[in-house]
């Protein structure tokens, strides 16, 4: 929000089974709700009354009717609803809500309280801003989602030989490192999801073309950052353009990586169809 991003979530649990006529219910009490605190005419001074004192309080209802939207001004909060565990294996299709949406507004619920309790560095914090300023401003970037930075920002600033946690430039150096060594791509250890049953690997839900795409503009970021260009990096300088073209610093040239990941050609079906004829004309 402080970037101008001006938009919050919030998850509503409901401990029935939740309907899209109960959705559309909370969307209307909450809109009464918000409307009956709204300072009428009457309670504002003449001297201080203007075209409109205060923006106007919005609800609408999200696709699919999952949820509702509270907007008022610039601002807006989406009201995401899930219903409680045992509620899961009892939903109809034709009567309730999504199912699988629901499930993963659950594991939001999940992030945001090992967050509340594992996240409250003030290392671990700034490190967040930094990654996510990181991957709005460069494409490469743009796959690690939410989650992923806050894990990968805890593991940065805690998990290190000392036991110490880290400071922010040393937190912040040692992020894009491991991005760069390839700690997100195929075969590496990563970081086991916390808040998952098993061991499921966070970086596991990127592509592999995006897991490459990270890990080559993590490179380039570092090689930038590793001869003085910190200031690029942080974007207070230049544009985003170091990541995909040559730069010099201090008299080195600084190319991008490339792609060490190519995506199989798509097989079409009719060729496929003539290769089984041939194989069958080759056996008979």
């Amino acid at each position: 929000m402080m970037a101008g991003h001006n938009v919050a979530d919030i998850v509503v649990m409901f401990k029935t089974l939740p309907t899209k006529e109960a959705v559309l219910a909370l969307a209307n009490k909450v809109s009464e709700e918000l409307k009956s605190q709204e300072p009428s005419e009457e309670a504002v001074p003449p001297r201080k009354r203007t075209v409109q004192t205060t923006p106007r309080i919005v609800v609408t209802m999200l696709p699919n009717e999952s949820g509702f939207e509270v907007t008022s001004g610039e601002a807006a909060v989406q009201c995401l609803i899930t219903t409680i565990p045992p509620n899961l294996k009892k939903l109809e299709p034709e009567l309730h809500l999504d199912g699988k949406m629901m499930n993963g507004r659950l594991a939001a619920i999940r992030h945001a309280r090992w967050f509340e309790e594992n996240g409250q560095h003030s290392s671990v914090k700034v490190l967040i801003r930094l990654l996510r300023d990181l991957r709005n401003r460069f494409d490469g970037m743009s796959p690690l989602t939410p989650w992923i930075i806050d894990l990968l920002a805890h593991f940065s600033v805690v998990n290190n030989p000392s036991r110490q946690p880290l400071p922010i430039n040393q937190a912040f150096k040692r992020s894009i490192q491991m991005l760069a060594a390839g700690f997100f791509l195929p075969g590496s250890v990563g970081i086991t999801d916390p808040c998952e049953q098993g061991t499921i690997r966070v970086h596991t839900i990127m592509t592999l073309e995006q897991q490459d795409q990270v890990c080559l503009t993590a490179q380039t970021l570092l090689r930038v950052l590793s001869h003085g260009g910190y200031k690029q990096i942080l974007g207070m300088e230049g544009n985003a353009s170091i990541a995909t073209e040559m730069s010099v610093w201090e008299g080195v040239v600084v190319t991008p990586s490339d792609r060490a990941y190519e995506k199989p050609p798509e097989k079409k079906e009719g060729h496929d169809e003539e290769m089984d004829e041939e194989l069958d004309g080759e056996s008979s």
